[in-house]
């Protein structure tokens, strides 16, 4: 549970084509420890993205790496939890 992650949000320059879904106020959370353990977990910065985009996340600690998706709406990813790479392979 160390925050050992690197985030870097890429602009993909296209803006938002749909409304955002009204489940999700406050944006998601993206888990995909499946319940592993260990993880890092951190914030996505910036929340909510300005543009539909990237986050491109890696952790120093192990070198796991996850690209998420942005749409450039509140209902954006605002934190990842990803597992170790040593419990994935």
């Amino acid at each position: 549970m160390n925050h050992q992650l690197d985030v870097e949000w890429i602009d993909g320059g296209r803006e938002p084509q749909c409304a955002a879904d009204p489940n999700y106020p406050n944006g998601v959370v993206i888990d995909i420890t499946k319940g592993g353990t260990p993880f890092c977990e951190t914030a996505l910065s910036p929340y909510p993205t300005p543009r539909c985009g990237w986050f491109f996340v890696r952790c120093r600690g192990c070198g796991q790496t996850a690209l998420i998706t942005t749409a450039g709406r509140v209902d954006d990813p605002r934190r990842v939890r990803l597992p170790c790479q040593e419990l994935v392979q």
